[in-house]
């Protein structure tokens, strides 16, 4: 069955091929160009809950990945995907009644009633990764779990948009929801994870998981990380409002585990126990690995003082790199590595992969764009790691040349 896309400009105007497999019902608001899109689960005539995902990067991996939404569909989750959502969810700038009139559009246009008031998952990564706990602490009873990926804590001090957080007051509150919180090993900062540890002591009826995602960094999604997440939202669906769970330890990077019930976090059960320390294990005690891109036979220059380290331009609609390993000072190619072969994966923006490394530039993705929202596409060069070497992941930013920016 063909996959297609419904824009609704007010009311429902029309329908346009979008790839294969599902509906996708697409909600643009006024003048501004802002899409929401909805992507209902197939075989389901009841959505039972919406995973609920403000533009920012590797939300986007979430819907192109097929085990991931096969996933969904089995559970009967939609998933939506909206444009310029609120960082901070501070509900005086509108983003309550924007989030409602979404919800009840989608309902009307997809002619599911029942999204316009089933629980919501929300996502966010990054700069949007302090809008899943206020949202849920606004709305508490609308929350099936939160998802907090490369990743802040709750109310914590060090919001990924880099500004002040909102004050929840005296009484707000995510107790016993389920939570998830995420950070790569590769983006590790001690003042990341202990506002989540702090909240814990303030909150005791809260409900927080943590993963370290060992071997990998601040913009990648990768398998064991999208079935963690995959199974922690199937497993809040069973239990939405848990009275019980398991503690296991936080991360330390020498691969101690902690007996302080301050140091360790909560988990669903023991089956997310055991993962969790699986995917620990995988990566502690081994070496370190890195990896880079060539271009035109060259390495391409990594930038210690940006914030996505490797920085390139493309003027035209094609993009092939080589991917290699290089050594710490990310100038010099590299012997020592895993016995693998590195990859180019598609992180975010306007583009599809046409082959293994070869990128074409897509200006129809997720819809047609006029506003040019998208003015780049973020890759991530991958190694999986093996006995000796441990997994490496390494960004890079494709800034997009128009015409008139030549």
């Amino acid at each position: 069955m063909n996959r297609f896309f419904v824009t609704l400009i007010l009311t429902l105007t029309a329908i346009t091929s979008f790839g294969q497999g599902v509906v996708y019902f697409d909600y643009s608001s006024g003048t501004e160009g802002e899409r929401s899109l909805i992507r209902l689960p197939r075989g389901q005539k009841q959505v039972r809950a919406v995973l609920y995902c403000h533009q920012n990067m590797t939300e986007e991996v979430l819907f192109r990945d097929a085990v991931f939404c096969s996933r969904m569909d089995s559970l009967g989750v939609a998933m939506a995907f909206i444009q310029r959502g609120s960082q901070n969810w501070d509900v005086t700038s509108g983003c309550q009644e924007r989030f409602e009139k979404i919800m009840l559009d989608f309902a009307d246009g997809t002619g599911h009633p029942e999204i316009a008031s089933a629980p919501v998952i929300p996502f966010g990564h990054s700069a949007q990764a302090t809008f899943p706990w206020n949202f849920a602490a606004w709305n508490p009873d609308r929350t099936l779990c939160i998802i907090s990926y490369h990743g802040d804590a709750p109310r914590t001090n060090l919001c990924g948009y880099g500004r002040a957080n909102v004050e929840w007051g005296r009484t707000r509150n995510i107790d016993k929801i389920p939570s998830l919180m995420i950070i790569g090993e590769y983006e590790w900062w001690e003042a990341r994870l202990l506002p989540a540890l702090a909240f814990q002591m303030m909150y005791p009826d809260s409900r927080i998981s943590f993963l370290c995602d060992a071997g990998r960094g601040h913009f990648d999604l990768c398998r064991h990380t999208i079935d963690y997440i995959a199974l922690f939202i199937e497993k809040a669906l069973d239990n939405p409002r848990p009275e019980e769970g398991c503690h296991y330890s936080r991360w330390f990077q020498d691969g101690h585990e902690s007996q302080d019930p301050h140091e360790q976090f909560w988990y669903q059960d023991e089956e997310m126990v055991a993962l969790t320390k699986q995917i620990y294990q995988e990566n502690q005690g081994r070496k370190r690995q890195w990896v880079s891109a060539e271009i035109d036979g060259k390495l391409i220059e990594y930038q210690h003082d940006r914030h996505i380290k490797m920085n390139i331009r493309l003027s035209g609609e094609i993009l092939t790199l080589n991917p290699v390993f290089v050594d710490s000072t990310m100038t010099r190619h590299s012997s020592h590595h895993a016995a693998v072969k590195p990859r180019i994966v598609l992180i975010s923006g306007p583009a599809e992969q046409v082959a293994p490394n070869t990128f074409k530039v897509n200006t129809t993705y997720f819809g047609k764009d006029p506003k040019r929202l998208w003015t780049g596409i973020t890759l991530c060069i991958e190694a999986e790691g093996d006995k000796t070497y441990k997994s490496a992941v390494q960004e890079l930013n494709v800034q997009l040349i128009t015409d008139t920016a030549k």
